[in-house]
């Protein structure tokens, strides 16, 4: 009976050792069951568990099969473990790799630099060109995106996130969605509208809708920061006597493309973006204005001019009648 015992108990201590041995193969040897392995995107999103995050790489071809890596998880103490985050995974890894680099965190992201002035449409086209979205669905779906109340204004706009998409470098995740863009973009423009700055556009009896349309003006005019301030003051004298803004800007945003000289013929254009034939603010923000911007109008200065124009160099001059102005433009374009 005793050697009966021992017997048994040499060939179950065999068989775990074969069983060992077999896991530690599995677990070290590199994912066989494609034929040609690919780096796969995969997502782990907050509070997925383990099982989960193994059906979802058995189902991409990452693992050969979820049982066997939860198996893994909780021989290696790494159920806990696992990192939200963006991946890009090699489907040849083995188990061990892939359970190391979901541990990392690791977000593969693109960085991409969206200038101010901006409009949504040179946006989708930055976005198409880096790969992280194209260009007909990032505006697909920026036609009805609209996380916040603000940007809601009298008229109808094609984008109400024009305007709203704040200027930065961003790390953008692979495999992120249109709306995920749109919504770190326009999260981070409702982060720099800080409780003071938001008193301040208050405090001149203006909507923050009415004051990105006005600073989007405001970008797309300067070149120069130190012209910001006061081109800011001239559309809000303007604004307060009633007298169209005139801005070349609007006729370049109907026109589609920065047209150096405009015509007679463009300031006539039918369009309710003309604020040479429209008084007020057109019906929404221009391009995406920067922080610079939007503290020119915050503290311009009050101001007698009311006519500016750009010189070769792109730097403004500002004058207080028609007749100053008309002398100015002609000293510096004239023949």
């Amino acid at each position: 009976m005793s050697r009966r015992l021992k017997w048994i108990g040499v060939s179950v201590l065999g068989i775990l050792l074969i069983l060992c041995i077999a896991a530690t193969v599995i677990y070290l040897k590199p994912n066989s069951m494609v034929k040609k392995p690919q780096d796969v995107v995969f997502t782990v999103n907050k509070d997925q568990t383990g099982a989960e995050i193994g059906d979802m790489l058995y189902e991409k071809g990452i693992i050969s099969s979820p049982t066997t890596f939860r198996l893994a998880l909780r021989l290696t103490g790494s159920v806990d473990k696992l990192q939200q985050g963006y991946y890009q995974i090699p489907q040849n890894a083995s188990l061990r790799d892939v359970i190391k680099l979901l541990q990392k965190g690791k977000l593969q992201t693109i960085k991409v630099t969206i200038p101010e002035g901006y409009t949504i449409q040179q946006i989708a086209d930055e976005l198409e060109k880096d790969g992280l979205a194209s260009k007909m669905a990032f505006l697909e779906t920026a036609k009805t995106y609209v996380p916040y109340q603000y940007m809601y204004g009298p008229s109808k706009v094609d984008y109400r996130v024009e305007g709203f998409l704040f200027p930065n470098t961003y790390e953008i995740p692979v495999d992120s969605t249109p709306e995920d863009i749109l919504k770190r973009m326009a999260g981070e423009l409702n982060k720099q509208l800080t409780p003071a700055i938001r008193e301040q556009i208050a405090a001149k009896n203006m909507t923050i809708f009415e004051f990105i349309t006005l600073a989007s003006l405001v970008e797309k005019e300067a070149m120069f920061d130190e012209d910001r301030p006061i081109i800011a003051a001239v559309f809000l004298k303007r604004l307060q006597i009633g007298m169209p803004l005139q801005s070349c800007a609007s006729i370049q945003y109907i026109l589609g493309y920065p047209k150096p000289h405009l015509s007679i013929e463009d300031t006539e254009l039918p369009s309710p973006y003309n604020t040479y034939l429209n008084k007020g603010l057109p019906p929404g923000p221009i391009a995406n204005p920067g922080m610079k911007s939007m503290e020119a109008v915050l503290n311009a200065p009050s101001t007698e001019y009311l006519f500016f124009v750009a010189d070769k160099e792109g730097h403004h001059h500002f004058t207080k009648t028609y007749e100053e102005h008309l002398q100015v433009v002609e000293s510096i374009y004239g023949e």
